[in-house]
């Protein structure tokens, strides 16, 4: 690292961290004092709630951050003319890009590996701190309760479940599929309800049909108590309302993998999961946003005009996120392409400005 490394990652750093600070101090506050005269709340409870919302606010606006340390670094620098000075030394714009796209990969990375452990901590207090004021309005607390008409996978098994009880522990309208080797269904079991006590399920009144490799014809028998067939537990079945910010990236994707395996359909998760990493990379794409505007000797060239259409980028990457996110929940577009789309987008954007320009 030479000295102009020093010095362009110095003021990037400086910048980065005074603008990451304000802006999020800035969106807090306006929420604070928005909504805390009509919550009823006490200040010192409205405080203590707000301080836990600080660091997801804080991780929301790097991106942010680093668009605008970049320009703020870059037209200083063009404002003194050391941006023309660079130029006329032989260093080209692509030895100024790297150092800015090195520095602000290190911090995103810096960013993750500090929120992705200390959001959810919060974020669960948080919700613990709403649900203890206002029970009623609170509706992201686990195990909900009972289920209707789902899909379950368990081993060589796949069944139907009708409604799920967790109150009595009881299963109604059960279809259960056993799977043969080539995944031929070999034995199909319907029993009208299913209690668990004693560890154990047991089916009552229904019926068997198996269904012989060797023989064409199924063979059908009934039963009034049938026992130890399913192998899961009560709380397997039971609902659980996943918040996303609660779980570290890693949970996140293990909730994902299992609950597929088990038929629960996991769309929004996904999406959340795909958007989560896209985050990520979201700073590296604003730097390029804001190196295109900014990369100018000249120092009559106006800086606000830069920031002010950065800033109209960002607007419209936002709304073009939150569409995408939507329309990938919706099940219309998938996951990962609803979560990457405005990165593509605005890379594509980035890229195109950035080679017109050399």
């Amino acid at each position: 690292m030479d000295t102009l490394d020093r010095y362009l990652i110095k003021e990037l750093v400086i910048y980065f961290l005074l603008v990451l600070v304000g802006i999020s101090a800035l969106a807090v506050g306006i929420d604070f004092l928005s909504k805390f005269w009509s919550s009823g709340a006490s200040f010192s409870r409205a405080m203590e709630l707000y301080l836990f919302k600080v660091p997801k606010a804080i991780q929301q606006f790097v991106p942010v951050a680093a668009l605008m340390a970049t320009l703020l670094v870059i037209s200083t620098m063009a404002r003194s003319n050391e941006v023309l000075a660079l130029y006329a030394g032989g260093v080209s714009k692509i030895r100024l890009a790297s150092t800015f796209i090195a520095a602000v990969a290190t911090m995103s990375t810096v960013a993750f590996l500090l929120f992705d452990p200390l959001i959810p901590l919060f974020e669960r207090r948080r919700l613990d701190l709403e649900a203890g004021k206002s029970p009623e309005a609170f509706t992201q607390l686990p195990l909900e309760g009972s289920r209707l008409g789902f899909w379950y996978r368990s081993h060589q098994m796949i069944y139907y479940v009708g409604a799920f009880y967790p109150q009595s522990n009881t299963l109604q309208g059960l279809d259960l599929y056993f799977l043969g080797p080539d995944f031929q269904v070999v034995k199909k079991i319907h029993a009208d309800r299913a209690r668990y006590f004693k560890g154990g399920w047991t089916l009552f009144k229904g019926t068997i049909v198996e269904y012989p490799l060797e023989n064409p014809f199924p063979k059908s028998s009934s039963f009034s108590e049938l026992k130890d067939i399913i192998p899961e537990k009560p709380s397997d079945f039971q609902t659980v309302e996943v918040e996303e910010t609660t779980m570290r990236l890693r949970d996140l994707r293990k909730y994902i993998e299992k609950s597929s395996q088990y038929g629960v359909d996991t769309t929004a998760q996904s999406v959340a999961y795909h958007e989560r990493v896209a985050h990520v990379f979201s700073p590296l794409i604003f730097v390029l946003l804001g190196l295109s505007f900014a990369l100018n000797p000249l120092k009559n060239q106006s800086a606000a005009k830069g920031v002010g259409a950065s800033f109209l980028l960002i607007f419209i990457y936002l709304i073009l996120s939150k569409m995408s996110v939507s329309v990938g929940k919706g099940g219309r577009i998938p996951p990962l392409v609803a979560a990457w789309l405005p990165n593509m987008i605005f890379l594509s954007l980035a890229s195109f400005k950035l080679v017109k320009k050399s």
